[in-house]
């Protein structure tokens, strides 16, 4: 990781380095990506993907104005679970505070909403028993917006795949066995007991 910081700082020179991802929690594994936000003073946005001590990098460069006034603020919620190598301006403590005070200020979907998306799930499940084509994404579709459905019915900040994957096996691992077993294979029942379960979240978490 040493030499990726040095590339970083030779190429880049930030005020803040933000690293999250698989290396900063102490996932990282050897096909793992280098995930990572720098804050640099002027010049455009980039996005750096090259090849460091045999380490691909994920690397987003942004100008710190890029942060002022308005932007989309759940775009970059990631870095709240990361880590903030080093701040030398304090731009990065002031980014994690604006989104920290974002995040806190979200608004739980309401009971007309999630009524709303458990709909949604029984409808798609019912088209995807087509076996075609167009029934096939809408299978594919179901499973992959289910996972932020069930965050949003257990009230939990959906936080991408990797976390929510984790989240749910540890917190509700009855969920977890479900939904894997609807990834699992291309099973009609399984996918049926997902959605029932989504169904009885309803009436409140289990």
């Amino acid at each position: 990781m040493e030499k990726i910081l040095s590339y970083i700082e030779d190429t880049y020179a930030p005020a803040a380095l933000f690293v999250y991802g698989s290396y900063a929690d102490g996932s990282a594994g050897p096909d793992s990506d280098f995930d990572a936000l720098a804050l640099v003073a002027d010049g455009p946005a980039r996005h750096d993907v090259s090849r460091v001590d045999g380490v691909r990098l994920d690397l987003f460069v942004h100008p710190a104005a890029d942060f002022q006034g308005d932007f989309p603020m759940a775009e970059f919620l990631r870095l709240l679970d990361g880590k903030l190598v080093w701040d030398r301006d304090g731009s990065g403590k002031a980014l994690l505070e604006k989104l920290a005070a974002y995040r806190d200020g979200l608004p739980a979907k309401t009971p007309e909403e999630n009524r709303t998306q458990v709909a949604w799930c029984r409808k798609m499940l019912q088209r995807a028993g087509r076996g075609d084509a167009e029934g096939l994404f809408r299978w594919h579709w179901l499973l992959v917006d289910s996972l932020e459905i069930c965050c949003d019915l257990c009230g939990r900040l959906y936080q991408g795949p990797k976390k929510s994957l984790r989240w749910l096996e540890a917190a509700r691992p009855e969920a977890y066995a479900l939904y894997t077993e609807a990834l699992s294979r291309l099973d009609a029942a399984a996918l049926e007991r997902w959605v029932a379960y989504l169904e009885a979240l309803l009436d409140g978490p289990q």
